[in-house]
């Protein structure tokens, strides 16, 4: 079985609420009041996005932070996959697992909606920063969409993490 390998970036207010134990989160004020983060507190998460891609289960997924931290955080594994514009289908679907507000979902759903359904496996040990993604030739740039580092995994595995 052939198993693609994807970057996928997250901003800072998700990965925050996605992962909660990661280990440079720092829990909120609602949190210290009792509120209970149920997306974050789950081994089977959702991500929503625009940005439709060919994924399937046993697929790997590296959470890429965005604008801050800049490092693959996290790694995760399909679990299924689907596009859908309807909006109660995704609510139905990802349940608690998200991030996202039933009207976020409403907003997104207005486009073409790519769901993956996932388990996390792992907060990485070691983060692997952009930088290092980029002097090894894994990515150009920081992503902005879902890619594909299928052909560039080995590279990914040398890291220490």
């Amino acid at each position: 079985m052939d198993v693609n390998k994807f970057i996928v970036p997250i901003r800072p207010e998700f990965h925050r609420r996605l992962f909660v134990d990661y280990k440079e989160r720092q829990t909120s004020i609602t949190e210290f009041a009792g509120e209970f983060i149920v997306e974050g507190n789950t081994i089977k998460k959702a991500y929503i996005c625009n940005a439709v891609r060919k994924m399937t289960p046993g697929d790997l997924i590296f959470f890429y932070r965005s604008h801050d931290l800049k490092e693959i955080t996290t790694l995760g594994i399909v679990e299924k996959v689907f596009s859908d514009r309807n909006k109660e289908d995704i609510i139905q679907t990802v349940g608690k697992r998200t991030v996202y507000s039933e009207k976020e979902i409403e907003e997104i759903s207005i486009k073409r909606t790519f769901v993956i359904l996932f388990v996390m496996i792992m907060n990485l040990p070691k983060p692997i920063i952009l930088n290092e993604l980029k002097k090894r030739n894994v990515l150009k740039a920081a992503p902005q969409s879902i890619t594909n580092i299928t052909d560039k995994y080995n590279i990914i595995k040398a890291f220490e993490w």
